[in-house]
């Protein structure tokens, strides 16, 4: 099924599709050419679908967060969590963890000197590049997080988002 967009101006005569087969939702501009393809499940994560409903519990961030993690090799990993909120963030990596591995994290809040450690454990995992926005990474959820960090985040979190013009629905 495709929708040509017709009544925004910046988009108009573009194409929306989406593909059963694949479950994703692709954009075509005015000639045609295919210059976008989501995968379904990509689109329902950044609406803040649950496996339950669409509010999520905590407010997210799409903003570079340096990280530090230990493998299950105690070796020291550094990363970007391209992704944060008070419940986990999104870690991009070119080789992910297994999901269920629990992990020790560092988390480095720009603009503060302040680290929040917790653990974590990997939720799921992106083992390949969709497109050139959707990084290989693992999603983690946190396990221990003290009541003070997870709002000092959640401060943070809420800022940003203000800061963008997101306000929470």
């Amino acid at each position: 099924m495709k929708v040509t967009l017709k009544k925004t101006k910046r988009y108009e005569g573009y194409r929306i599709g989406v593909d059963e087969k694949d479950e994703s939702l692709t954009v075509e501009n005015s000639e045609g050419k295919q210059i976008a393809r989501l995968v379904l499940e990509d689109f329902l994560d950044r609406l803040g679908a649950t496996a339950h409903e669409f509010k999520r519990q905590h407010p997210r961030l799409d903003l570079g967060v340096h990280v530090k993690y230990y493998d299950p090799d105690d070796h020291l990993c550094d990363g970007i969590a391209s992704t944060i909120g008070g419940g986990g963030l999104f870690v991009e990596q070119l080789h992910p963890l297994n999901e269920g591995t629990e992990i020790s994290l560092e988390l480095y809040l720009p603009a503060t000197r302040n680290v929040i450690p917790t653990k974590a454990k990997v939720v799921w995992t992106r083992r390949g590049f969709i497109q050139k926005v959707s990084y290989p990474g693992m999603g983690l959820k946190f396990i221990t997080i003290s009541d003070r960090d997870r709002a000092e985040l959640m401060q943070f979190v809420s800022k940003f988002n203000q800061q963008r013009g997101f306000l929470e629905i």
